[in-house]
């Protein structure tokens, strides 16, 4: 069984033992209710979920209704941008939907250009400062997959799965690699409920523990891609500073424009990137063992339609354009505010002036090592 195409590798590998008659009642349950799912699945990898599209509306609506001074006044004007992934685009018109609907005199300017991808998705080709290397660090050839690879043999115990599918767990082993087979059930199984298939609930040919195994290589996988980890590069988290630094940027020439929201519709692991390298809490990227990440890089808080917000306050003046050095700022995950390594101001509340004082540097010593390395 090759790495790609999950959908119809666990499906040729269930489909072969149904008809060498080796599944369990419960796989026969399970064979039955995919196969007869499998065409509205087949093609669409990739793609956003009707789960996707309720979910962006929703994070719209409750931004308009959290903000109201923003995204409800005639005045609004709102800038969103996108990489040109189906998936992302697709998930900025939903939301772009909801704001109109709520508000249909709000002013929404919309792009996916390649040219902006690189400040959105700080490792694609798109993004200038992406090496060969960083390409081939996220793939499958990368050189920490053999030590991964052998994480997973001795970590996930593929009998006891098996043995819930098939008559034999041996069987398994000689129409395919088990362990191989059963990270791609998993990840077939987890997306599932995000998309149109009632009563296809894959995830119980699964105990709680190996569920819990499972989700420990999505943390590896993560961290060894995107944190400063001794055994890596680095690189992942360095380019960061073109997410960053647009960012900060952008205040600027937003505040003179009378811009009052701009929208970047990206990618999780951009997100965890990001936050290791401004070092919030929760996501340290110098753990020397990549297998110990799941203790601390907790990949469950960037779930479907994670989305984080750095929200600006402004004194009440009659200017439209406040002073930077007047700004408040609070950064919230999810909805929930996120503590910045900064003295609040009070709370969950920061003086953007400390932001930059604590971040610009950090943007210009990540520039310099993406330089040398």
């Amino acid at each position: 069984m090759d790495g790609k195409g999950g959908y119809e590798a666990v499906s040729r590998v269930l489909e072969k033992a149904a008809g060498d008659g080796m599944l369990t009642p419960l796989g026969e349950d399970i064979w039955a209710r995919y196969s007869a799912a499998l065409p509205s699945l087949l093609g669409r990898t990739g793609e956003l979920t009707p789960l996707g599209f309720v979910q962006h509306r929703q994070i719209a609506g409750r931004m308009v209704r959290n903000f109201p001074r923003l995204l409800k006044r005639k005045d609004s004007r709102v800038v969103a941008n996108s990489t040109n992934l189906e998936r992302t685009m697709m998930s900025m018109l939903s939301f772009g939907q909801e704001l109109s609907r709520l508000n249909p005199s709000v002013e929404i300017v919309s792009d996916a250009s390649r040219t902006y991808m690189g400040r959105i998705n700080q490792h694609s080709p798109e993004n200038p400062k992406v090496t060969p290397e960083d390409v081939r660090w996220k793939s499958a050839d990368a050189p920490w997959r053999p030590g991964f690879d052998r994480y997973c043999e001795g970590l996930l115990q593929w009998r006891p799965f098996c043995a819930a599918l098939f008559k034999d767990p041996d069987y398994v082993s000689g129409i395919c690699n088990p362990v191989l087979f059963e990270r791609k059930y998993f990840d077939v199984a987890k997306n599932l409920p995000s998309c149109p298939v009632p009563d296809c609930d894959l995830l119980r040919a699964f105990s709680e523990e190996e569920l819990q195994r499972l989700g420990r290589l999505e943390n590896y996988t993560f961290y060894a891609e995107k944190s400063l980890w001794s055994g890596g590069n680095g690189r992942g988290c360095l380019l960061s500073e073109s997410v960053l630094g647009d960012i900060v940027e952008r205040v600027p020439e937003d505040l003179a424009n009378g811009v009052k929201v701009r929208l970047r519709f990206g990618h999780d692991g951009c997100i965890m990137a990001l936050f290791a390298m401004m070092g919030l809490e929760g996501w340290p990227s110098t753990l020397d063992d990549p297998t110990q990440a799941w203790k601390f890089w907790d990949t469950s808080r960037i779930p479907m339609a994670a989305n984080f917000q750095l929200i600006f306050f402004a004194p009440r003046r009659n200017s439209k354009a406040p002073a930077e050095s007047d700004l408040l700022i609070m950064l919230m995950l999810n909805e929930e505010p996120v503590p910045l390594p900064l003295t609040p101001v009070d709370g969950a509340f920061y003086r953007w002036s400390d932001f930059l004082e604590l971040y610009v540097p950090v943007l210009e010593h990540a520039r310099k090592q993406l330089q040398q390395s």
